[in-house]
């Protein structure tokens, strides 16, 4: 198969993605772009911790991991109230999987999954590793609250590269569906490139499939804080390249632009730490327990 015959083979086998990309992405802008209250949302995570961390972090947008990034910082939210957050989050690996038909049994598997696994590393986190961790009540700083405060937070979670607020939400959607496309088609057409090259063969063992050692290597990649990285991970598995147990190690470890935000608000190194190794352990483990399986 020549150069042409590979670009023409990879537009077929992914071009059908694009319409159901879309879809999912203008019903993502709409929830994204709805004037909701945000103190529910501080109070709630405050009250419930990382059972509500959880479960606003399987939305697939980092704009929540940005959020909970910020609360940690400014010492509003427990350290399992942050994990759960990321633990949960999967970036664009959700709307991937719902532009394609057959891998909605993954799907319905990694969410549910990372949502058990996120609630419990998360209360593991505040009530057996570490506890006793004080936070700052909303209630008790509520009237020292300052708005100019509250827009640069706003700004901030608003400035993710995969976003495009500034523009009407059909563009918007549009925009995001492309971008995505394009680190999908690149994907796959170095995948199908390589398979040419060297073969299916060569190439499973460069990726360590089924070798323990995967995991540990999705989980590392998954700290990259770019949507592209989940992309990869995910075509990678749908290609047969990549196990459902080191797609998931990689997905526990992507936190979206959760840990940038983190190390751009000068939170404690300790805590950057803590929580990177956390999420890398869980990661790991989940990732190796499964393939075992």
């Amino acid at each position: 198969m020549n150069f042409i015959d590979i670009i023409l083979d990879t537009i077929h086998d992914t071009w059908a993605m694009l319409p159901l990309l879309y879809i999912t992405y203008c019903i993502l802008e709409v929830f994204e772009r709805k004037n909701t209250q945000d103190d529910k949302l501080f109070f709630g995570l405050q009250r419930l911790g990382p059972i509500l961390g959880a479960l606003v972090g399987l939305i697939p947008q980092c704009g929540f991991s940005i959020l909970a990034a910020m609360l940690f910082v400014q010492n509003n939210i427990t350290l399992g109230t942050l994990v759960s957050v990321m633990i949960a989050t999967s970036d664009e690996a959700i709307p991937i999987l719902i532009s394609n038909p057959k891998m909605y049994s993954s799907l319905l598997g990694i969410l549910g999954l990372k949502l058990v696994i996120a609630i419990i590393v998360g209360l593991f986190t505040d009530h057996v590793l570490f506890r006793n961790q004080k936070i700052l009540r909303f209630e008790d700083i509520e009237e020292d609250y300052d708005d100019k405060e509250y827009e640069e937070e706003e700004s901030s979670r608003s400035s993710c590269p995969c976003c495009y607020p500034e523009y009407p939400l059909w563009i918007s959607a549009l925009l995001r569906s492309l971008k995505i496309y394009v680190f999908i088609f690149i994907t796959s057409f170095v995948l199908t490139l390589l398979i040419e090259c060297i073969g299916e063969k060569t190439l499973s063992m460069i990726l360590l499939q089924d070798n323990l050692f995967q995991p540990i290597i999705a989980a590392l990649f998954g700290f990259i804080p770019n949507c592209a990285a989940t992309v990869v991970l995910t075509q990678l598995y749908t290609a047969g390249e990549l196990s459902f147990g080191s797609l998931l190690a990689g997905l526990v470890t992507n936190a979206g632009l959760g840990l940038i935000v983190m190390i751009r608000y000068e939170a404690k190194k300790k805590d950057i730490l803590r929580t990177m190794f956390i999420l890398f352990i869980t990661g790991v483990i989940v990732g190796i327990g499964f393939m075992l399986l």
